[in-house]
Order: C-alpha cells, then sequence, then structure tokens
C-alpha cells in the first residue's frame, strides 16, 4: 500500500512538472520516477505538489496548504539549497519557485563541477536513460524551437548589421549579475564513458537565476566581461552558443558541443532537426581565397559544410547551417565569415517565446499557476 503510495506520489510530481513549458513527458520505463525519488522526499513531493511554477511567497504557499509558515519556510529553503526550488526576491519580497526539469532540476548537481555533488554518479545514467526514451522528443519534436544559435560577434561580417537580440556582447552586458556553471551534459557523457573532451566550466547565467545559484554554491560569480572571454574561448574551442529563442533579457547563454548536448543528440540522434534555431546569419565562403583545407568541415557541428578531395572551395548547406560561426576562428586564411540570411528566422519577445513553448504542447499559462 505504502509503496503504490509512494509511486502515486512521484507520478503526480511529474505531471506536475510536465505542465511547464519544457515538461516531464511519462518514458516507456518510468524512469523519471527514480530520477524524482532523488531529488525530491516524499515530504518535499508532496509540499512541490501545491507549488506553482511562477514566483510564490511563503504567505500564498501557507493559504494554499493551511500549512505553518515556520514550517513552509524551513522546507521551501532547504529545498532551495538542494536545486528544487528558486529562492530570490520579488518586489522587496522573499520569493520562490519550484524549478522545472529544464533549466532547473537536470542542471542543478552537475553545475557545480565534476565530483562535486555526491548524486552525479546516480542522476547520470537515470537522465541518460531518460534523455534517450522520453526527452530528446521533449526538446526536439515542436514546432517553436527551445533554444537558438548565437553567433559569435567577432564571426559575422563588418558589412553586416548585428541585430541587437543576436549581439551576444550586448546581451550579456545588459545583465547586472552573471555567473559561471559547468556543463551537465558533457559532464553526463563522461559518467557514461562517452562524449568529448572538450572544456566544461562554461555555462553562463544571468539575473536572478544566477544570483540563486552562487548564492546556494551551484556556480561562481563573474563579470560581464569574464563571461565574453568565455565565449570567444568557446567559440575557438569549436563550442556553440546557444540560448534562450526569445529576444531577452537571456538567463542563460550553454556553450554546447554535438557530442554531449540534448539539443544537438535530440536532432542528430533523435531526427528532430527543429531542437534549436538557426541565427539570423549563415557561413559564407570567399572562394578565391579558400584552400579547401577542410577544417571548417571537421568542426561544423551539423555537418552544413562540405569540402571535396577535388580541392574546390568549400561549399555550405544553408538549411542545415545554424549561422553560429563555429567555422570561422580556425581557418588559415580568413575565408569564412557569417553574413545575413535572406530570410530572417522569429525571435519573439520573452512572453510570447513562452506562450509558444506551451502551445506546442497544448498548454497555456494557467497550467503554471
Amino acid at each position: 500500500m505504502h509503496h503504490s503510495f509512494h509511486l502515486e506520489m512521484y507520478e503526480k510530481l511529474r505531471n506536475k512538472l510536465d505542465k511547464a513549458p519544457i515538461g516531464m513527458p511519462k518514458s516507456p520505463s518510468g524512469v523519471e520516477k527514480e530520477i524524482l525519488k532523488l531529488l525530491f522526499t516524499e515530504e518535499e513531493a508532496s509540499l512541490a505538489l501545491y507549488m506553482p511554477l511562477v514566483p510564490f511567497t511563503i504567505e500564498q504557499l501557507a493559504e494554499r496548504t493551511g500549512k505553518d509558515v515556520e514550517y513552509l519556510k524551513k522546507m521551501l529553503d532547504e529545498m532551495a539549497k538542494k536545486g528544487t526550488v528558486w529562492r530570490g526576491s520579488r518586489d522587496g519580497n522573499v520569493a520562490y519557485r519550484l524549478f522545472p526539469v529544464m533549466v532547473g532540476l537536470f542542471e542543478m548537481h552537475f553545475l557545480p563541477g565534476p565530483g562535486n555533488d555526491p548524486l552525479q554518479p546516480k542522476l547520470a545514467p537515470l537522465l541518460a536513460k531518460y534523455f534517450k526514451e522520453a526527452f530528446y522528443k521533449e526538446l526536439g519534436d515542436r514546432r517553436h524551437p527551445v533554444m537558438r544559435a548565437l553567433p559569435e560577434r567577432d564571426t559575422i561580417s563588418p558589412k553586416a548589421q548585428i541585430l541587437p537580440y543576436e549581439d551576444a556582447v550586448k546581451l550579456v552586458k545588459e545583465r547586472d549579475y552573471h555567473a559561471i556553471g559547468y556543463c551537465g551534459c558533457r559532464i553526463i557523457s563522461r559518467l557514461m564513458g562517452e562524449g568529448c573532451r572538450r572544456s566544461l566550466e562554461n555555462c553562463l547565467h544571468f539575473g536572478s537565476l544566477a544570483r540563486y545559484m552562487v548564492e546556494h554554491g551551484f556556480a561562481r560569480r563573474i563579470t560581464a566581461d569574464e563571461a565574453l572571454s568565455v565565449l570567444k574561448k568557446a567559440n575557438k574551442e569549436g563550442l556553440v552558443h546557444t540560448t534562450e529563442r526569445s529576444q531577452g533579457p537571456i538567463s542563460t547563454i550553454c556553450n554546447c558541443c554535438s557530442d554531449c548536448c540534448v539539443f544537438f543528440r535530440s536532432i542528430h540522434e533523435a531526427k528532430y532537426p527543429n531542437a534549436i534555431a538557426y541565427s539570423s546569419y549563415v557561413a559564407s565562403v570567399d572562394a578565391e581565397r579558400c584552400l579547401a583545407c577542410g577544417i571548417c568541415m571537421l568542426r561544423c557541428p551539423m555537418k552544413a559544410v562540405v569540402v571535396k578531395k577535388d580541392r574546390e572551395p568549400a561549399k555550405i548547406n544553408v538549411e542545415k547551417c545554424l549561422g553560429c560561426g563555429v567555422c570561422v576562428p580556425t581557418c588559415p586564411v580568413g575565408a569564412l565569415e557569417l553574413i545575413p540570411r535572406e530570410e530572417l528566422p522569429e525571435v519573439p519577445d520573452r512572453r510570447t517565446y513562452v506562450v509558444q513553448l506551451l502551445a506546442d504542447r497544448g498548454k497555456d499559462f494557467s497550467a503554471l499557476l
């Protein structure tokens, strides 16, 4: 009896988390319940069922639950330490929010870096299984992509206009708080004996999310200039900047590899080409300068560059090109740059973006309350 109640509790919590813009769909094996059991005690899971997926105060939760404010404060602060509840301030008051699976529950225990959280070896195989069974589809099988490629600013042609929402420097500098953590995707892959050897500490977060992460030891604070330096280094290393597919203000910039990143794996393994939206730019080759060395082809995370053996100049498949600029910095003769696309992608405001993600799954804002 208790065991079935136990499972039912975590199924209810899964169902609640599935109401977020990026949800937690059922998998064939039910492995997601094992993940939730690691992250939430039964008492915490029971309380989480009453929490909105938008910021709330203790008083609002007390009204919903009939529980004592002191009890709720102790529980919420403990859950904030564990990385299941965001804690910050709204209009001068302490506010909380139940974390969705992304950005939130899936990343928190990996952000402090490999070996710095005891749950990592237990969570990694469960998450790897869940990604394959259900989550690649949740990310990729959509009309509206969750993330978009953000071009490295230095790779855009000097003749091109830099759109404000495509300007990584502007997007970073307009945020008042910056933090860096470690890439959960690459840590999970390494724990599974897979993936690449690219650098790990380049997961950037901003604003209230970054403040929470630093306060609770999930990330460390850096300056805007340090964040921009991380982006430049990541681009040279062959990592793709990705951020939310909205005009901002942005809360996250990931630096992704095609080997480990859940979004790239959704594209390449699960065959959902819409998992990452392309930028407003596309790679262009100066045929007269191109040596046909093939470095750009090896670096492209989308296999959008073709260099044939007969030494013809590199050719770009515009349909596949993300416009990320990863091909540009290592060209030995500077034959590559990003130029504006003929047809610009839609990059909506923040609210429209969330509404679109919800609509893709037949949900609306009321589900978050």
